[in-house]
């Protein structure tokens, strides 16, 4: 499920015009001056400038310990950087001083981000209860439940969030996704094309239509969805090499091996490329070259289980049945239930 950048949703107070009048002292810690540094605050974090925006809430605290907003920004600043503990004491000071729901959804994507599921969820579940219309609370509160597996409770909050915002491309690709995982693939064709119908250029939502098509076997389907997503965006590795296995299932190995490459070609670290070119090497027989992408696939993540699986039956094929054997026993050590029965078939003689 993809993750959004935490929203920005900023409260601006406008300073009013003052009527000209003789000399007047502006008192220390006056709240004019609080809402003035916070409103610079505001304009430098939404042009991106979060250090100097930071100083600025600073600046609008010290004048007014008790500015909620200020504590919310500055934790959204803060957040931005990393500075996840920070934000979240940030955040608990904005709710010291005004129970929001927006402060409690902010607060608990900020735990989310960084790790803290369950806390996450408990600021989802008062930010809803707080306020029912938060379609950011009930977005991030399925994609907790889709990480879980929890697809149906996902459903819900998703068809809740574009209930309350019915342009919310993202909530209907996620619910494309969650059809996807329960493998109704006709519900999840339907909100897939809704999500490009709300944003045209959501690469993401074609490339998840793609998958769909070639789990159902639609070949030329998929790799038009496929397509699309890769002339909205040519660096879009993922759906290249989604491309690339829709034409390997296909039959068109020439082309898939066209597509691993370019995918390759774009991103020389992609490991998954390289198994999959070697996957299409190996259907042609040309088994070094296929060993040789296995080796570099296996290099770049020397916990690829699949790889190891790949390159033994490669290696097998070129008669080197010791290193085969040392990959299918590497290859069952990650899980591969398949390897672990050829190591016992085949090496234990």
């Amino acid at each position: 499920m993809k993750k959004i950048i935490i929203l920005s949703l900023m409260t601006i107070v406008l300073i009013g015009v003052v009527n000209a009048q003789d000399t007047i002292k502006i008192r220390t810690g006056d709240p004019q001056i609080a809402e003035q540094r916070y409103n610079e605050g505001v304009k430098l974090l939404q042009n991106g400038d979060v250090q100097n925006a930071i100083s600025k809430f600073t600046d609008a605290i010290q004048l007014k310990p008790d500015l909620a907003k200020a504590y919310y920004n500055r934790g959204v600043a803060k957040s931005e950087l990393g500075l996840f503990d920070e934000a979240i004491t940030d955040l608990d000071q904005a709710l010291k001083y005004e129970a929001n729901a927006l402060y409690y959804y902010t607060r608990g994507k900020i735990k989310q981000d960084k790790g803290d599921l369950d806390g996450a969820l408990q600021d989802y579940n008062v930010a809803i209860n707080i306020n029912k219309d938060l379609p950011e609370a009930y977005y991030y509160r399925a994609s907790l439940y889709f990480d879980k597996g929890e697809y149906t409770n996902a459903i819900d909050d998703l068809k809740q969030a574009i209930s309350k915002k019915n342009s919310y491309a993202y909530a209907y690709n996620d619910l494309g996704s969650c059809y996807l995982m329960l493998e109704d693939y006709d519900n999840a064709i339907y909100y897939y094309k809704q999500a490009v119908g709300a944003d045209p250029k959501l690469t993401l939502a074609y490339n998840n239509l793609g998958t769909t098509y070639r789990r159902m076997k639609k070949y030329d389907e998929a790799i038009i969805e496929y397509s699309k997503a890769i002339d909205f965006d040519p660096d879009y590795v993922i759906a290249i090499n989604n491309r690339g296995v829709a034409k390997l299932e296909k039959g068109d190995i020439d082309g898939a091996i066209k597509d691993f490459s370019e995918a390759i070609r774009k991103d020389a670290n992609y490991q998954y490329s390289y198994n999959n070119r070697g996957i299409a090497k190996y259907r042609i027989e040309d088994y070094q070259s296929a060993l040789e992408d296995f080796n570099k696939a296996i290099e770049l993540d020397n916990n690829y289980a699949i790889a190891y699986l790949n390159r033994a039956n490669t290696k097998e094929m070129l008669r080197d049945m010791s290193g085969a054997c040392e990959d299918w026993k590497k290859a069952a050590d990650l899980g591969i239930s398949s390897a672990e029965i050829y190591h016992k078939q085949l090496c234990n003689k």
